[in-house]
């Protein structure tokens, strides 16, 4: 057992990564560092119907923050990262698995709702 691991580990001593290590590494923490910011901060919308036409057109895109209100924990921890509900490419195939379910929390968030301020719903179902 080494117990001088405090010290600084000198060149000799080092093993270089492969090339594709460095990228398994960096593809690794840009998924992690994208989802934890897509469930806890800030998230891509765009609008699907004119239900908001005198504000906001068909189409529009959004950024809505999650921190002013408080961002929803997931219901459930097995999700592919990126979709909404359906899998990309397919209209049935859900993008998570309920197997597990959690109980609804959501964090605190740093502001409440005030009028005229535009809202974003869960997804629908279907």
């Amino acid at each position: 057992m080494n117990y001088k691991f405090w010290q600084k580990k000198t060149d000799a001593n080092k093993k270089k990564k492969t090339k594709t290590r460095e990228w398994v590494d960096a593809i690794v923490f840009a998924v992690v560092a994208a989802t934890i910011i897509r469930v806890f901060f800030i998230e891509a919308y765009t609008i699907p119907s004119g239900s908001m036409e005198r504000s906001l057109l068909i189409g529009d895109f959004l950024f809505v923050s999650k921190v002013n209100y408080g961002a929803r924990i997931p219901m459930t921890p097995v999700a592919f990262p990126f979709a909404h509900h359906t899998m990309p490419l397919t209209t049935s195939t859900k993008a998570y698995w309920d197997g597990v379910q959690w109980k609804y929390h959501r964090l605190p968030g740093l502001s409440d709702v005030k009028r005229n301020d535009v809202v974003v719903f869960n997804f629908p179902e279907g």
